[in-house]
């Protein structure tokens, strides 16, 4: 996709694994797998909540603050070793940036 990406961890099991924290299909703390703009918490999180983080975003995006899509190019390796780890059969091609 090009850019400009933003990312919404939305929910408790994105943000930290929720209440299903120990299952083997839950993916915990997404941030270790590409860089999150705003984090909106709950399970699931209140309509109020969405329209909050929505517009921390657009604020962000504002300011010219949301560097998730070049925070995720500096740090590419760690995010792909990590990405590695859960994906295991991994054949997409390895890119360098």
């Amino acid at each position: 996709m090009m850019g400009p990406k933003f990312v919404l961890a939305l929910g408790s099991c994105t943000i930290n694994g929720g209440m299903y924290w120990d299952s083997y299909n839950t993916i915990k703390r997404i941030d270790q797998y590409i860089p999150v703009d705003v984090y909106i918490a709950g399970c699931m999180p209140r309509p109020e909540a969405l329209l909050a983080g929505f517009q921390e975003l657009k604020k962000i995006i504002r300011a010219g603050q949301a560097e998730g899509q070049n925070e995720y190019a500096r740090n590419f390796d760690w995010y792909k070793a990590n990405q590695k780890k859960v994906i295991k059969d991994w054949n997409m091609p390895d890119y360098n940036w």
